[in-house]
């Protein structure tokens, strides 16, 4: 995605090649590329990845036909509560912040799925980091996505809404009542990181990939092309992850 915005010019090249990984090296992308021997000249690349590759396995087809990308926002969630002893510290007199966090993560896949869009945590960090301390800061990337801009601004505006909730003890589709125990209350904090908006592309392009797919598969076309959500070709790829 860095790269395919520093080629559209939506990134500069310098602020691509300055950007830092999350773990403790901290190294940037420009040493990273120089690492690997891939920092080069050239303006323009082809990129394959398998990115429709389970859905096109699960469904049989060889060709995906790509008719736009989801609209997305990635978020920053901070919950802030109370360090305390695990033994010293009961149930009722906890404002635990990484089981706070917890709640919010499983609610916002029960929403997503509501919305039929998608939710996911990939970082999750906590302090002090203790065995026998009960986390007192969380936090966690919340990616989330749907096929329209409307759907994501209102779900969005769902989880927020919700999360404010859960983190005061108040009831939402009984995460803090089937617990028994609530605790004291832990605040929230979001950050929007990086948005994007639903986008379609245009029909030419999506014809041409059709056209290829015909050229390539026949008659069996019809049976062997699945449209889709993400002009591109997706093709599946044997053993593959998803990406």
């Amino acid at each position: 995605m860095v790269a395919s915005g520093v080629w559209a010019g939506d990134i500069p090249l310098e602020r691509a090649h300055s950007l830092q990984e999350i773990g403790p090296d901290r190294r940037t992308m420009k040493q990273e590329l120089e690492r690997i021997g891939y920092l080069g000249e050239a303006n323009a690349s082809y990129q394959t990845m398998p990115l429709g590759g389970p859905q096109l396995q699960a469904n049989n087809r060889k060709i995906g036909i790509v008719h736009g990308v989801q609209a997305y926002g990635w978020h920053t969630i901070t919950v802030k509560g109370h360090d305390c002893h695990t033994g010293t510290t009961d149930f009722v007199n906890r404002a635990d912040a990484l089981l706070c966090a917890a709640k919010m993560i499983l609610h916002s896949h029960r929403l997503a799925v509501k919305y039929e869009a998608l939710a996911s945590t990939g970082i999750i960090k906590s302090s002090p980091g203790s065995t026998n301390t009960v986390p007192g800061w969380v936090q966690f990337s919340l990616d989330i996505r749907a096929s329209r801009d409307d759907v994501l601004l209102d779900m969005e505006e769902h989880l927020k809404s919700d999360f404010d909730k859960i983190a005061k003890g108040d009831y939402v589709n009984g995460l803090n009542d089937d617990l028994g125990v609530f605790g004291r209350p832990c605040t929230t904090e979001w950050t929007l990181d990086a948005p994007s908006r639903a986008i379609r592309f245009d029909s030419s392009c999506i014809n041409s990939v059709r056209q290829s797919a015909d050229d390539v598969l026949g008659h069996r076309s019809k049976d062997l092309v699945q449209d889709m959500i993400s002009g591109a070709a997706f093709l599946p790829a044997d053993g593959a992850r998803p990406q």
